[in-house]
């Protein structure tokens, strides 16, 4: 069951979002839902991104937490400027302890 919620803003990003919805033929309410869904979903990425980048998860768990799958994981940290620090030696070391 959907409830509403009620938010204060601004005239100027009002006057932004009404010219929106008119460009894309939908009404404020509907915007508003799509614009906060796919923030949210950039939110998620974005923050299981940086627990990944401290070291504090994995990347499995990093996708899990955005939602998302583990090359979409990769991808985005890819997209965002992350260099791994995974190193050949540490493939090597993999394999011998296989």
């Amino acid at each position: 069951m959907a409830k509403s919620v009620g938010i204060r803003m601004d005239e100027d990003l009002l006057k932004k979002l009404d010219r929106i919805s008119k460009e894309e033929n939908l009404d404020r309410s509907t915007l508003v839902r799509k614009l906060l869904s796919r923030g949210f979903e950039s939110f998620l990425k974005e923050r299981a991104a940086e627990k990944y980048k401290r070291g504090e998860i994995t990347l499995s768990k990093a996708a899990e937490e955005a939602n998302i799958t583990l090359w979409e994981m990769e991808e985005f940290l890819i997209e965002s400027g992350y260099i791994s620090k995974y190193s050949i030696k540490d493939l090597k070391q993999e394999i011998t302890n296989l």
